[in-house]
């Protein structure tokens, strides 16, 4: 695919999803790019800002559109202002490009600003579970304007094209930050930027939008609404001893209920919670006033996450502990106090009834309750224990509770088999809550 034309010549340059056809002028000026100031960022060495990552860049091209001027020829005098210029044009019209290229460039730029991204291709083992955290929000650029001045060089000795190509760009771009918690466009700003290649180089066209990307990359750094919106307070999870895996962390025991599990159920919805992380939504539970147990898949790599109360409120947490090979995690509230469920240190028992509360599927379906029996209990592939039951859970249902019929808690929610039609089966497992506890070193007083 083409995405420019010059002269009615065109290429295809080494970066597919800048597929360009530029050819273009040397020493001589066909159309006077004005430059950009390049404005220094202004994060802070060592602040706490949201983790991001860029997800696309959309090209919002007119086809047709004249975006600036080209010069050269066949012969020696073929960059000399003696050339009439011929006007570049867009190619194709809008085009959104998710290339690894781009998604490189804007990385380092806002490393070297200060920022923290994640996604970038330099971090060999960035997709590890554990190695890194994901982004909260996503990053998108739209190309407004592109005004560009381009050389195709000549070998002055042989008089024929050299393959080469320099020139001066500038660029209008307008950037979204969308936010993977609330799952809206929280900011649009604009930043502008230009660069200058000098020495003309192979894909000369395509090198000049990259840079100018980066330009106005670096800009948008430079933003104070960009950089308010990433803001964090000091991270108290960096600055809590609990963050240490290896260090007990106690809890006190929350004392059972009476009654039954029918009589306390809107008390127990009370504290079973949805979650919401840039990866989807899990389900979670209080074992604390300001501590929520749910699955590590549930959370993922994110550092931070949008915690759904059943009542319509909402608060965020950040990931205290996890372990990956458990499949468990520990969250902690950034503010407020809340009802915890009564956790039960005795295992569970094949055939005694148990329920499951949760978020299945849907968000809108917060609290939803099930009920079956335990079917086994044995070790799973990797040695860790797990709790077999038919009662019903879904996607969405990860990292809920299961209880007994008194309402105390004695695993949480993690998997289950599926048919062809993706239907439940009834095989479903969990995680037995003292295997959970153990390891996140979580003690009971």
């Amino acid at each position: 695919m083409t995405l420019l034309a010059m002269g009615g010549m065109t290429r295809m340059p080494s970066v597919v999803a800048l597929s360009a056809a530029l050819l273009a002028l040397c020493a001589c000026r066909g159309t006077t790019v004005a430059p950009v100031a390049q404005l220094p960022s202004v994060a802070q060495l060592g602040e706490h800002l949201a983790p991001i990552e860029l997800d696309r860049i959309v090209f919002n091209l007119e086809r047709g559109q004249e975006i600036g001027t080209y010069r050269g020829g066949q012969n020696y005098t073929g960059c000399g202002t003696s050339l009439m210029p011929t006007p570049i044009q867009w190619w194709t019209g809008r085009v959104t490009v998710a290339d690894a290229e781009l998604t490189d460039l804007f990385a380092q730029e806002m490393d070297r600003a200060g920022y923290n991204v994640v996604g970038n291709a330099g971090q060999l083992f960035a997709d590890v579970a554990g190695s890194g955290s994901d982004a909260e929000f996503l990053i998108g650029g739209r190309v407004d304007s592109v005004l560009m001045d381009v050389c195709d060089e000549i070998d002055f000795w042989g008089g024929r094209r050299s393959g080469t190509q320099s020139g001066e760009i500038a660029m209008d771009v307008t950037w979204q930050v969308f936010s993977l918690l609330e799952r809206r466009v929280v900011l649009e700003t604009r930043s502008r930027g230009s660069a200058v290649l000098r020495d003309g180089v192979p894909d000369g066209e395509v090198v000049l939008l990259l840079r100018g990307l980066a330009a106005a990359a670096a800009n948008l750094a430079a933003d104070r609404q960009f950089h308010q919106t990433l803001q964090r307070k000091p991270s108290a999870v960096a600055t809590s001893a609990g963050n240490r895996t290896e260090l007990p962390l106690p809890i006190a025991a929350i004392p059972g209920f009476a009654g039954g599990i029918g009589t306390n159920m809107p008390r127990i919805q009370d504290s079973v919670v949805t979650i919401r992380s840039g990866t989807g939504q899990g389900s979670g539970f209080f074992i604390a006033p300001k501590l929520i147990l749910t699955n590590q898949h549930v959370v993922g790599n994110a550092g931070r996450h949008k915690i759904l109360l059943i009542g319509g409120d909402e608060v965020y947490a950040e990931t205290l502990r996890s372990h990956a090979g458990r499949d468990v995690a520990l969250l902690l509230v950034e503010g407020g106090s809340f009802p915890a469920l009564p956790l039960r240190p005795d295992p569970a028992r094949l055939t005694e009834e148990v329920y499951a509360v949760g978020s299945p599927l849907n968000e809108s379906l917060a609290g939803t309750v099930t009920r079956g029996i335990v079917s086994q209990i044995k070790a799973d592939d990797y040695g860790y224990r797990r709790i077999q039951a038919d009662v019903s859970i879904q996607p969405g249902s990860s990292g809920g509770p299961l209880l007994d019929a008194d309402g105390m808690v004695i695993g949480l929610s993690q998997s289950g088999l599926v048919s062809g039609a993706n239907h439940s089966i009834g095989i479903n497992f969990f995680v037995p809550i003292d295997d959970a506890l153990r390891h996140l070193n979580i003690v009971v007083q």
